[in-house]
Order: structure tokens, then C-alpha cells, then sequence
């Protein structure tokens, strides 16, 4: 009796002590997750207030976007007026020719919009203006999120000044008839060799290989610098540049340029479509232009990555929102801006556009990585897109005058080519055009 009453006095405690360590560890774990739970809360709550105390008118103008895209665009203002109950959001969209004129006009007078849709190159002069908001700073907590060398896109002497909406990337749509005809297994991946195949096409099969149009895009995208890094002076005259002008001076007296498509006088995708070029560099969402003109090429038509230069970057145009200086209410214009931008709405606005996201996230999602394996030209050039936005960027210089740049350097080019002049002497004086342009 004496054994058993010990024994059950045994089992008692050790029971009581297993309760009591249990109860000791809970109790430590429960003060453990209390401090994080209370925090995660109190960011919640933290953010509920801010919601609240966010309020404000503000307008948005985009670029002819309406109507094709009203739906969007309303339904993006009502979810963010949802979410910040004290914000009334006012769209109105610009037609694209009116654009530069309006803006300007309200950019003198202090009247800009809040939020405004840019593309790079009227970004860049109204930076220059001093009428846009510091994104690296006022969005700063957004940038990790958007492609590095698209985010730079819309800066100005190292300052980014718009947050990256959706850009066009293009892909190499090329006639694999015309390939098996001069022997070559398959598309090039460099410019080089781009012009390699070129002459054996040309022989081989009498069809131009590569065409040459905006030559600036192509002298960044291979490496040689057209500004000094202070911005102040021309740098295309200098040995890089030389030796790339004597190069295609050369590809086109060996009668690999065509002379119509330098002149603008004749349309690649007409030419293509005719057969009378193997390669189209342009952006997925352009090939349907082949299908209707040609169905057959189409049909025996293949795609592949852009070609890269040296420096493994590909111009792509990019569209921006930014932020006017001059907002009374930059707290709003800023949140919407971010919130427009963010991976879900510009993943819902590639579902509605041909065009390819800025957002990491975005372009990571099943909506473009399910094209891998596609038939269709336009599908599989879709996904290719997406695969290699990290060696997207827009090309436009950082500067203002950047139109008449751009056309001095293409002049100086034609003049080479076209009238034998010395390309030493062409660039020179091209760089002093440029040089005035600089510093105006």
C-alpha cells in the first residue's frame, strides 16, 4: 500500500511538473511572439491612418489612351479611391499631337497635371525644366521592385524622374526560308554576326540580311559614347565613333544597306513582307503586320532575341508617370503614381496591351512564361520579350535638344555613306553642332 501510495505520489508530480513546463514554455513562447505580433499589428494599424489621412484632389492625364483603355483606367481610380476614401482622382487624356503643346503651356504656367504619362524624351525636357518630381527620393521605397536599367531610363544627369509605366522591347523576326537558302542554321545574336550573315544572304539568296534606321540606337547599343559623361560635350568624333561609321561605310559599299530604307523611303515590314529583307528587329506586338500583308511569310517566319551589342543593351521605348513639382497635394499624386505602377496593375494592363511591364514581379507571371512553347510567332516573341527586360532600356540621352542630337548624328552618318564624305570630317562637324546643342 505504502509502495503504491509513493508510486502514485511519483506519477502525480511528474505529471504536475510536465504541466508546469508546458505552461512555463507556452508562457515564453507566448511572450516571445507577443512584441512581433503587437508590431505587425500596430504596422497595420499604422497604415490604416495613413490611408485616412490621405486625401485630396489631384488630376492624371495620359496619352491617348481613351477610349480604348477607359475601362482600365477607371477601374485603377476607383480602386485607389477605394482605398484612400478622402482622394478624388480626375483623368483626362491628351491626344498624342496635342500633347507636347498643352504640356508645355501648362508647364510654363504652373498648371501641369498632378500625375502625367510621359514618354522618355518629353520626360527629360521637362526635368530639365525643373517641373517634375525627385522619384528616387519620393518613391524610393518602390524602386528594388522595377527592372535597374529601366528605372534609370527616366532620369536626368543621374536623377530619375518618373516611375516606369510598360515599355515595348523588341524581338528578331526573321524568314527561315530565306536562311535555309543561304546555308545558315539559324538567326544571330550579335550585331557582328548580323552583318555576317548579311553578306552570305545577299549572295546566296539576292534579299538584304540587317537594315539600318535610327543609327544613334545602334552606336550606344555597340558601345561608342555620343556624350561626355558631364554632358557638356560631343563624343561621338572620337576613335570609337570613326571606326564604326568607316565599318557600316563599308557594309554599305559591299551592298548590304539598302540605300531606300537609310533615305526612309521604303517600310521594313513592306519589305519583309515582299522578302526582300531576312531580318525585322521590332517588338512582338508588330508582327501581325507581316500576317495581313503576307500570311505565307508569316507562316515560314521565326523569332528570336534581340540582337545585342556590346554593350548587352536593347533600346526599348518606355512610357512613364511622373509627378509635377508644382502638385498642391504630392502626397496623393505620388501614392497614385506608385499605385498604378505597381507589379498587379501593370500585369492587368499587359493583359489589355501589347506592351511588357517595367515590374519584376509582373514579368515573372504564368501570363507570359505559359508562351514559351507557342506556335505562333507573335505568342513565343511575347514571352521572349518578357525573358530579357533585365537588358531593356530607353536609349534617349539625358539631356535636352536630344531630338535635334539625334538628327545631327543620322545627318553626319548620311553623309558618309551617301556622299563619301570623310567620316573623321562628317563626325567632327557634326560634334560641334552637338556641342552648342549641349550647352544652349
Amino acid at each position: 500500500m505504502g509502495r503504491k501510495m509513493k508510486t502514485m505520489h511519483k506519477k502525480t508530480w511528474l505529471t504536475g511538473l510536465l504541466a508546469f513546463l508546458l505552461l512555463l514554455s507556452a508562457c515564453g513562447q507566448n511572450a516571445t511572439n507577443a512584441p512581433q505580433e503587437q508590431g505587425q499589428e500596430d504596422v497595420v494599424q499604422q497604415q490604416k491612418e495613413n490611408e485616412k489621412k490621405l486625401a485630396g484632389d489631384i488630376t492624371f492625364w495620359t496619352l491617348s489612351l481613351s477610349p480604348a483603355f477607359d475601362d482600365y483606367i477607371h477601374n485603377v481610380i476607383a480602386a485607389f479611391e477605394a482605398k484612400y476614401p478622402g482622394v478624388k482622382v480626375n483623368w483626362q487624356d491628351i491626344p498624342y499631337d496635342q500633347a507636347e503643346q498643352k504640356i508645355l503651356i501648362s508647364a510654363s504656367g504652373g498648371k501641369l497635371a498632378d500625375v502625367i504619362n510621359l514618354n522618355t524624351d518629353f520626360l527629360k525636357k521637362l526635368a530639365a525644366l525643373g517641373a517634375l518630381v525627385n522619384m528616387d527620393e519620393a518613391a524610393a521605397d518602390v524602386k528594388a521592385d522595377f527592372y535597374p536599367n529601366i528605372w534609370k531610363s527616366g532620369g536626368l544627369k543621374g536623377t530619375s524622374y518618373a516611375i516606369p509605366w510598360y515599355v515595348s522591347t523588341g524581338v528578331l523576326l526573321y524568314n527561315t526560308d530565306l536562311l535555309k537558302k543561304a546555308g545558315l542554321d539559324g538567326p544571330p545574336k550579335t550585331f557582328d554576326e548580323a552583318w555576317a550573315m548579311s553578306q552570305v544572304i545577299k549572295e546566296k539568296t539576292g534579299a538584304y540580311g540587317l537594315t539600318v534606321d535610327d543609327i544613334h540606337f545602334v552606336m550606344l547599343m555597340e558601345g561608342v559614347p555620343l556624350i561626355s559623361d558631364d554632358y557638356k560635350t560631343a563624343a561621338f568624333n572620337g576613335p570609337e565613333g570613326v571606326e564604326f561609321v568607316k565599318k557600316y561605310k563599308k557594309y554599305f559599299d559591299d551592298g548590304l544597306i539598302p540605300e531606300e530604307v537609310l533615305l526612309k523611303q521604303v517600310k521594313v515590314p513592306e519589305w519583309y513582307a515582299q522578302e526582300k529583307v531576312a531580318f525585322w528587329r521590332a517588338g512582338p506586338q508588330h508582327f501581325r503586320q507581316i500576317k495581313d500583308l503576307a500570311p505565307n511569310v508569316y507562316e515560314k517566319s521565326d523569332v528570336a532575341p534581340a540582337i545585342l551589342g556590346k554593350t548587352r543593351k536593347i533600346h526599348s521605348p518606355i512610357m512613364n508617370i511622373a509627378v509635377a513639382e508644382s502638385s498642391k497635394n504630392k502626397d496623393v499624386a505620388v501614392e497614385f503614381a506608385k499605385f498604378i505602377t505597381n507589379a498587379e496593375n501593370q500585369l492587368a494592363f499587359s493583359k489589355l496591351a501589347p506592351v511588357m511591364p517595367t515590374v519584376m514581379a509582373a514579368a515573372e507571371d504564368e501570363f507570359f512564361t505559359q508562351r514559351k512553347n507557342a506556335t505562333d510567332v507573335q505568342e513565343k516573341g511575347g514571352y521572349i520579350a518578357s525573358q530579357q527586360l533585365q537588358y531593356a532600356e530607353d536609349l534617349i540621352l539625358p539631356v535636352e535638344n536630344v531630338t535635334d542630337i539625334y538628327k545631327t548624328i543620322n545627318e553626319a552618318f548620311r553623309k558618309v555613306l551617301l556622299e563619301n564624305k570623310d567620316p573623321q570630317q562628317a563626325l567632327d562637324e557634326a560634334a560641334e553642332i552637338v556641342t552648342l546643342l549641349l550647352n544652349k
